[in-house]
Formats: structure tokens, C-alpha cells, sequence
């Protein structure tokens, strides 16, 4: 993902720039946090150890 912050744009910093720049960094900020508690929860479909049956 490409963000064009205004030294990528060589326009000058306006608020208006600053705030769509923050977005967009708060929103990538948000994807990997969704991101890494995807990775970090367990399986919903895979039983834990302490719920399989003995045998």
C-alpha cells in the first residue's frame, strides 16, 4: 500500500493533507491489529484439549 504523503505529492503540508494522511495510517494501523488477532485466536472448529472425550 501506497500512501503519497505530500513529500511524494511536493506539495506543500496542508491540514486537510495531514488528515487524510492520518487515516490512512490509522487504518493500516487497524488491519494489522485485526490481523494479528486473527492469527493469535484459536481455531473455532478445533476443539481445545480439554474438551476432546477421553476414549
Amino acid at each position: 500500500m501506497v500512501v503519497l504523503t505530500p513529500t511524494v505529492l511536493d506539495t506543500r503540508s496542508t491540514p486537510w493533507t495531514m488528515g487524510w494522511v492520518a487515516i490512512l495510517l490509522g487504518a493500516l494501523a487497524v488491519q494489522m491489529l485485526l490481523a494479528l488477532v486473527d492469527h493469535l485466536a484459536p481455531d473455532a472448529d478445533r476443539p481445545e484439549h480439554d474438551d476432546v472425550p477421553e476414549a
